[in-house]
């Protein structure tokens, strides 16, 4: 019987060199190079992820703030004109 192993999701290479470098901000970037990316402990990797989902967060606001619209900006436009 031949075992088949799921293949990993092949990661965006500009979200992986962001996430290297939260992870270097955060002092375990030697860690991962040398254990890899599951040797690191729940704690570490949700402030990896904390982080990141902070700059995507200030990333979509400062988009709103240099005049892009926002999403609820853009479903406000779909809603049907007020009928009399």
């Amino acid at each position: 019987m031949q075992v088949m192993h799921m293949s990993k999701k092949k990661e965006d290479p500009g979200a992986l060199a962001l996430k290297l470098e939260v992870a270097a901000e955060l002092g375990l970037l030697n860690k991962i190079k040398k254990e890899g990316w599951g040797a690191l402990s729940a704690a570490e990797s949700g402030r990896i992820g904390g982080l990141l989902a902070k700059m995507k967060i200030g990333s979509a606001y400062m988009a709103t703030v240099a005049g892009q619209p926002a999403i609820r900006d853009t479903a406000e436009e779909d809603e049907e004109p007020d009928r009399p």
